[in-house]
């Protein structure tokens, strides 16, 4: 008896010959599922879908009708026409399979043949449609949807999941009404949160204090956490309702403090966050005081929490009147967290002023933070101070706070700027100046790019770049030949930003060396875009070794000269399957239409990774040769060139996308 690969090599070599039809229908049955999978694949680009509608039609053999339906769904947008008719079927079970084919290939062209299943008597067909309707995004079904919510449990259940996956507007209320007082009331506010509606906001805010039951109360602190943050502003009404909420207030604040101080599940990790980010962004919202302290400190201590500060920042009301007592807290995690988190004013400024006193750093280093958030001059003296006298955190937060302040302020960096500044203060002044240019300053920035310290070199070439003028401009050539590798290479993507043509000039000599700097000049042209490279590149290519002829490649592909098109048929020919590709990829981003002769043929190459550029280049240009084309790719055996192919086909006119039955 044969072996699985046996039998598999077999099967290929039938699969293109003109027994290819009986060998894969065959090898669809067979007992190793190695083999089936590939004869699903080749079924999918040999075998026409009226074939396999008939595989599935098969009840007696769940094999074949199983592999005739994997087959149809990987053929995509293909089998669509021949799906959409099967619809029509008087067998309920054939009709059911053609709609979860249609869902699963994600075609909505066959909405108007499903409507009418919405109600057929059969409730697993109804199921089904529902269900289509739902996975398709079919908007047209959403009245009849809604009708019915008020149905058979089943389908009820169906129908608000569908609506959830349209998203439109008019379920919100429908849904709503089935919250709480009813077995749908989970899936309903679920459904709820994928709509993400404003209006569902003031009906969740007024629900949530009254369901106890954590296995509703959860999906209506998640579905607010996403209305909330999608709401244009939420603030106001989040504010009111729970500052009405008397009693009740308690109750929901134990619960959200629950969320917040809950240890990280390992078992079910994601669930704890998205609730803990849903109760910290209703507590910012709202401006629930008893919890702010909380947050605040949690954004202090942990480097993921980053994104509270943003939260606090959309929301400032919330901490806004609270500032003075929350930056005089006892917990120095709480005045690090409101230091980080509030809006401050000039106002403010006497009592940020005293936190830079703090003993703890984390805390000083906020104060910094808050001081480049107030951004006036007068404070750069003090953050000046911090940067020269601190830690490193404070170094860091001073530095990035200077950047808020005016070129005037920043002058007074100038004393950091010495030959004999500590590295770490020299480097940390320059960052400042690489970000906001001091004209001031310019010749103590040239004078520390000849600085014995790579660190202070390197900061100092990035803040020179800003500098304009021709000086600058040799200052980072002569950097091309520093002993330090990572400033070379540095140099030249400076050197890219600037532009100019002496700095090109200078890189296309460059080319004429053949060490391991010309790898990255030839890149930092293609990067330039520089016209007067491309001859040069193209002159130097025969004298290269692979690695470099394919940064050329990547290069000119980047410059597009008007001979790039005739460059890359070149490419195309030669035997290295590598440069194939890159050329295949290059055509796809600059061939037009007069190209097809050269990409149509692609589409057919052995190697998948050409047929799959040949699938965006056809997607790109559009024509009705390329729909023709585009059919054939969708069924390949390659599910990212079948991906891609459906992609494309989707970016072609209706008219021209159009696929006849």
């Amino acid at each position: 008896m044969s072996t699985p690969t046996e039998r598999l090599d077999l099967l290929e070599a039938a699969a293109t010959g003109t027994e290819a039809e009986p060998a894969i229908l065959a090898a669809l049955e067979d007992g190793a599922s190695v083999v089936r999978e590939r004869a699903i694949r080749l079924a999918a680009r040999y075998i026409e879908p009226a074939v396999l509608a008939e595989l599935v039609a098969d009840g007696e053999n769940a094999i074949r009708r199983n592999a005739g339906l994997a087959a149809l769904e990987r053929q995509g947008p293909y089998a669509v026409p021949h799906l959409t008719t099967m619809l029509g079927s008087p067998d309920p079970e054939l009709v059911m399979f053609a709609l979860q084919s249609l869902s699963r290939i994600g075609d909505a062209a066959a909405g108007p043949a499903i409507l009418p299943l919405l109600y057929r008597r059969d409730p697993n067909v109804a199921q089904a449609a529902i269900e289509a309707a739902g996975q398709l995004r079919i908007q047209a079904t959403v009245p009849d949807l809604i009708r019915l919510l008020a149905g058979d449990l089943w389908l009820q259940l169906a129908a608000i999941a569908a609506l959830g996956e349209i998203g439109d507007t008019r379920a919100v209320g429908p849904l709503m009404s089935l919250v709480p007082d009813s077995v749908v009331a989970e899936p309903a506010v679920q459904a709820v949160r994928r709509i993400a509606a404003p209006e569902s906001l003031e009906p969740l805010l007024a629900l949530l204090p009254k369901v106890r039951e954590r296995a509703l109360r959860d999906p209506l602190l998640l579905a607010l956490g996403v209305v909330i943050e999608l709401h244009p502003d939420p603030a106001p009404a989040a504010m009111r309702v729970c500052g009405e909420l008397g009693d009740a207030a308690a109750e929901l604040s134990a619960y959200l403090r629950q969320l917040i101080t809950a240890p990280a599940d390992s078992q079910d990790a994601g669930e704890t966050e998205s609730l803990f980010r849903a109760a910290t962004t209703l507590v910012a919202a709202a401006g629930i005081e008893e919890l702010e302290p909380l947050l605040l400190a949690r954004l202090a201590v942990d480097e993921g929490a980053g994104w509270i500060e943003g939260l606090f920042r959309h929301f400032p009301d919330g901490i806004g009147s609270r500032l003075e007592q929350l930056v005089e807290q006892a917990d120095p995690d709480v005045r690090c967290g409101a230091l980080r988190a509030g809006a401050f004013g000039e106002d403010d400024l006497s009592r940020v002023i005293v936190q830079l006193s703090d003993p703890h750093e984390h805390v000083r280093a906020a104060a910094c933070h808050a001081l480049g958030y107030i951004g006036l001059d007068a404070v750069a003296p003090l953050l000046i101070e911090r940067l020269r006298r601190g830690e490193p955190l404070e170094q860091a937060a001073a530095a990035q706070a200077l950047t808020h302040l005016s070129v005037a302020a920043l002058g007074e960096l100038e004393g950091c700027l010495t030959p004999d500044t500590d590295e770490s203060v020299a480097s940390h002044a320059l960052d400042v100046l690489s970000r906001c240019p001091v004209p001031s300053l310019e010749a103590r920035v040239v004078r520390l790019t000849e600085s014995r310290s790579p660190t202070v070199r390197g900061a100092a070439l990035r803040a020179a770049a800003l500098i304009p003028g021709a000086a600058i401009d040799v200052i980072l050539l002569r950097a091309l030949a520093d002993r330090h590798a990572p400033i070379q290479r540095q140099a030249l993507e400076l050197l890219v930003r600037r532009g100019g043509e002496k700095s090109v000039a200078t890189m296309v000599v460059l080319l004429g060396t053949a060490d391991s700097l010309r790898f990255h000049v030839i890149r930092a042209l293609g990067h330039c875009r520089a016209p007067s490279a491309a001859e040069p590149l193209r002159s130097l290519y025969p004298r290269c070794g692979p690695h470099e002829q394919l940064q050329i490649v990547w290069s000119l592909i980047r410059i597009a000269p008007t001979w790039i098109t005739a460059f890359l048929r070149e490419r195309l020919a030669e035997p290295s399957l590598e440069m194939r590709r890159a050329a295949a990829q290059g055509l796809s981003e600059v061939a037009g239409v007069d190209q097809l002769p050269v990409l149509i043929p692609l589409a057919a190459d052995s190697d998948w990774n050409i047929r799959n550029e040949a699938a965006r280049a056809l997607g790109r240009l559009g024509t009705p040769e390329t729909r023709v084309v585009l059919l054939t790719l969708v069924r390949d055996v390659e599910s990212v060139v079948a991906a891609t192919a459906r992609a494309s086909l989707e970016l072609l006119p209706r008219q021209v996308a159009r696929i006849p039955a």
